[in-house]
């Protein structure tokens, strides 16, 4: 988990790359052409960010509405993406950890390029990923909000797909197990997401993928446990250790390296929490986390995909994953692949990320090309449901 998990566009794009991504398109069969001619200008779009590009040249920009909405009397706001030529249905993207919520402006690019590309986009506020207070109450939100696309949005009758970046990936993909939508998911995208948050939290604070079988991840963000802290202060029932503990966490998030609270001065469930962010022994990990209170391991555990039946998932999945993520390690990606049935899920590992941020570099602008491609194919209804 990091304080900001949406993403990271940089103005470079792959312009060494590009003389071999189009004699890959020469390459193939003319009925693609138009659509990997497509991906390719969608992929500069996503190297532009806010600047100028192909896509942005040939297609006007997508009218953007705030809109309000209820499903059995639970309200939420949302903005919704109008495409100048809504050709691939509905998409509803759900935002990560960042406090800026629907309104991010790197969140509101990527809005922007998915309706460029002919998606109908819904985003709709998730106040738990604004405040690190994500729960089941965000997997609500999200079904919430396939229900209502489902019910008023464009190819309702095919349903929507789902976009997560992050940490949203658990909640969206329970969100699209749930009974009454799981058959209305065409598809979910998941950028950066985890799969077993024990092993999550362990990387986070020791630096361990136990994982990734053998393989050694980079080492995480140096921020990345004070975050952790962050997002569990609402389990804690105490308002004082509430209060030092996030003081503590945003201290350390400024990069002040100033003392850590005495154990002694926490109450009981402010010592285990703190106790779990400090350490940095892998194998003191298991015992840790069940000395947690109560509603964090509760919260905790509602959210860990690797304990969970995923044969309620109809979805196609769509990976995307960088190989030397700092935050989330891609063994995860890897792992929930392997969880499900053989061909549900396709994993592209782009080295032209780093967690969801994109790379100025572009080492691996052909692996993201053929991703964005596959969501293309799939947004024009090949591939659907198992």
């Amino acid at each position: 988990m990091r304080k900001d998990d949406t993403p990271h566009r940089r103005r470079r794009g792959p312009l060494g790359l590009l003389p071999g991504l189009l004699l890959g398109l020469l390459l193939t069969g003319c009925s693609a052409l138009e659509r990997q001619h497509e991906a390719l200008l969608v992929l500069g779009d996503l190297a532009a960010g806010e600047g100028p590009s192909r896509l942005k040249q040939r297609v006007p920009p997508p009218d953007r509405e705030g809109l309000t909405y209820a499903v059995e009397g639970r309200g939420y706001v949302a903005d919704l993406y109008h495409p100048p030529s809504p050709r691939r249905g509905t998409l509803i993207l759900v935002h990560g950890l960042t406090d800026a919520g629907r309104r991010d402006p790197r969140l509101m690019d990527f809005a922007r390029t998915l309706a460029r590309a002919g998606f109908t986009v819904l985003v709709p506020e998730l106040d738990g990923l604004r405040d690190f207070s994500v729960g089941m109450r965000e997997v609500e939100g999200i079904a919430d909000a396939v229900r209502h696309a489902s019910a008023t949005l464009p190819m309702a009758g095919e349903g929507p797909a789902l976009a997560a970046i992050s940490f949203a990936t658990g909640p969206a993909l329970l969100a699209a197990m749930q009974p009454d939508i799981a058959h209305r998911v065409r598809f979910v995208i998941a950028v950066g997401g985890y799969y077993d948050l024990t092993d999550m939290l362990r990387y986070a604070t020791t630096g361990e993928d136990r994982g990734g079988t053998g393989l050694r991840a980079p080492p995480p963000q140096r921020d990345l446990r004070w975050a952790m802290l962050q997002s569990q202060l609402h389990t804690l029932e105490d308002a004082e250790d509430r209060q030092r503990l996030a003081a503590l966490a945003k201290r350390r998030l400024a990069g002040d390296e100033g003392p850590v609270p005495e154990l002694a001065d926490l109450g009981e469930h402010g010592q285990a929490l703190l106790a779990l962010v400090v350490n940095r022994d892998p194998a003191r990990v298991t015992s840790l986390l069940a000395a947690l209170p109560p509603s964090l391991r509760d919260a905790f555990d509602a959210l860990d995909l690797a304990s969970r039946d995923l044969d309620a998932l109809a979805a196609r999945l769509v990976l995307v994953h960088g190989p030397d993520d700092r935050v989330i390690p891609v063994s995860h990606s890897r792992r929930l692949r392997a969880a499900l049935p053989a061909g549900q899920a396709r994993l592209f590992e782009a080295g032209g990320l780093g967690h969801v941020e994109v790379s100025s570099h572009w080492r691996d602008a052909w692996t993201l090309w053929r991703a964005i491609h596959h969501v293309l194919r799939l947004g024009e209804g090949e591939g659907r449901n198992r």
